[in-house]
């Protein structure tokens, strides 16, 4: 296998990104199932003793289509559940992660050089990880690395330790067993299915395994190009009992381990309320199109989470007939109210800005920083001058801003983040906006399936003079600090209010913000559909030395209840300057 280029695939979803997703919607009335208990104690799919083993060959697709391997895939009795070798298949972690394989009897593992360790047991069929955030984190990384910055910024950043905080997480096992999920050791091979092989280590970096009976494929989002083209071309399989079983069980664990909200949507467990609202029997059903129609209704009308979203269905659907039931669906209630909140924003905009508005504008004392995505595209050299065609890059708007603001003879006194529409994006870029104005970037997490804690602080380079110092920020220099919000102010977009709220060192105005606090997490299902869940790494702040998590948004400090006079800039800077103290 061609381990170098999974490798990069995995550094770059490593770094991981808050990112805006697309709102999903409504389904048909679900089946009625009865309340029952989480999937557990299910007969074994197989007998280990008497059970054979069959392998294809396969190509491995690792995030193009231009690169490509083969490896083996193996199915327990001529089923449809494609397994892999632990010790073969550790190769896409080896040039990482440099993992060494184990194995005694019944006992297998993966351990790293540092002694960190995935220990499965192939007779109670499960994973045990002493540490699991220490055993995914990249080698020399944070404990949970939140900021996930790419290899062309890091120069620009310089980590405080002295103010950074680390608490590690608890011992978990997972019980793959309970959910119907066997493991086998056959012929000196430790076979897993691929699938849960992708929940449990891909998951977790952003990326997830598709198998379309030809080919795997990895990757860190929804399919687009080649890749859609070369999963969607192979010849449509059948769901079959064993499939549509699978598939359920895989989709409870998977969801169970990494969805990051659950406490708050009181889901005790996945199974429990798949069958408290009826979708049990439409999730196994042995028609993909249904089953697919029901996972996208689900998510839209019971997660609801905005980061939550049913990418794509399985190649083994029919996507006219998927389209054509989901078109009927309606927004979730969270996702309609923050599209309609966006709708009046940007209406109220239009009307002032009917060009489109600037990035960054002065209007006489004040200047106004306006960007709705924290992005970080088409720069190759941060430490250039930063250009007015550069400002879509929000840290070149961060520069750029910045030598505006403090330029020989500048008349700004009051610096305005105009937020209010912003849906988004990289975290990293949030923790160089959040320098601007506080003297250094933060960000704080939680994990939710461990307990692990991480408060990362870091001095950056604004200034470009390669030295970290007070020159690099607008903080202690006499500006006046407001930053505008409102509702469709999401992911990071309410990252940096809260941020800010808690500092005491900026005036927040307009409308509460929209929350979203947890890392986007892309999953597949065993039967090849695509989702995205809010992950179990949750942005927090830090009050009394408590982890408090930001997803309810901040409240202003200054509330303005019409958009329209927010964007009427005039209005607004007579109004900061005479009105608010």
């Amino acid at each position: 296998m061609n381990k170098k280029i999974l490798c990069s695939i995995l550094m770059v979803c490593i770094a991981v990104s808050l990112m805006f997703a697309g709102c999903v919607t409504q389904t048909q009335d679900p089946v009625t199932g009865n309340a029952q208990g989480k999937v557990s104690e299910k007969t074994p799919a197989f007998d280990p003793w008497t059970a054979s083993v069959t392998e294809k060959k396969v190509t491995v697709y690792m995030g193009s289509p231009d690169e490509s391997d083969n490896m083996s895939v193996y199915f327990i009795n001529g089923g449809d559940i494609p397994y892999v070798s632990l010790e073969e298949f550790m190769g896409i972690f080896e040039d990482t992660y440099n993992l060494t394989f184990r194995a005694d009897g019944y006992k297998a593992s993966y351990v790293r050089n540092d002694g960190y360790s995935a220990d499965f047991d192939f007779e109670k069929n499960t994973v045990h990880f002493i540490d699991y955030n220490m055993f995914i984190q990249p080698p020399g990384g944070s404990l949970i690395d939140a900021a996930g910055m790419k290899d062309e910024v890091k120069p620009l950043f310089r980590k405080d330790d002295a103010r950074s905080y680390e608490r590690y997480g608890s011992e978990i096992t997972m019980p793959l067993g309970e959910y119907g999920i066997q493991f086998l050791r056959k012929d000196g091979k430790y076979l897993i299915p691929l699938q849960t092989f992708s929940d449990i280590f891909m998951a977790g970096y952003g990326v997830c395994c598709l198998y379309n009976g030809e080919a795997i494929i990895f990757t860190g989002g929804q399919l687009t190009g080649g890749l859609k083209e070369i999963y969607y071309s192979a010849p449509k399989l059948e769901r079959s009992n064993e499939l549509a079983e699978f598939d359920y069980n895989e989709l409870c664990f998977g969801l169970d381990y990494n969805y990051g909200l659950k406490e708050v949507h009181k889901i005790t467990t996945f199974d429990d309320i798949f069958k408290d609202c009826g979708y049990d029997q439409l999730l196994k059903s042995t028609n993909q199109t249904l089953a697919d129609a029901a996972l996208y209704e689900f998510i839209n009308s019971h997660l609801d989470d905005q980061h939550s979203g049913f990418l794509d269905c399985s190649f083994r659907s029919d996507k006219e007939n998927f389209d054509e039931i989901t078109s009927e669906f309606m927004e979730g209630i969270s996702s309609r109210t923050y599209s309609q909140k966006a709708k009046e924003f940007m209406k109220a905009r239009n009307k002032y800005y009917p060009k489109g508005i600037p990035h960054y504008e002065e209007v006489g004392n004040t200047a106004y920083i306006t960007f709705d995505a924290f992005a970080d595209e088409g720069c190759e050299d941060y430490y250039s001058a930063p250009k007015a065609d550069e400002l879509d890059n929000t840290m070149r708007l961060m520069q750029y801003a910045y030598d505006r603001i403090t330029r020989e003879g500048s008349p700004i006194k009051n610096v305005v983040m105009d937020l209010s529409l912003n849906g988004g994006g990289t975290a990293y870029t949030a923790v160089y906006t959040i320098g601007l104005f506080l003297g250094e970037g933060q960000i704080s997490v939680t994990d939710q399936l461990t307990g692990a804690l991480s408060s990362a602080h870091y001095m950056l380079d604004t200034n470009r003079d390669h030295v970290f110092d007070e020159k690099d920020t607008l903080a202690g220099k006499g500006y006046k600090f407001y930053c505008i919000e409102s509702e469709a102010s999401f992911s990071c977009g309410n990252l940096v209010p809260n941020v800010f709220k808690n500092s005491n060192m900026v005036t927040l105005i307009g409308q509460t913000s929209g929350g979203g606090s947890c890392v986007v997490h892309h999953l597949s299902t065993a039967a090849g559909s695509q989702i995205q869940i809010s992950g179990n790494t949750r942005i927090s702040f830090i009050k009394n030395g408590a982890f408090y998590d930001v997803d309810r948004g901040a409240a202003p400090d200054v509330y303005i209840k019409d958009p329209a006079f927010i964007f009427d800039r005039k209005a607004l800077t007579d109004y900061i300057n005479n009105e608010i103290k």
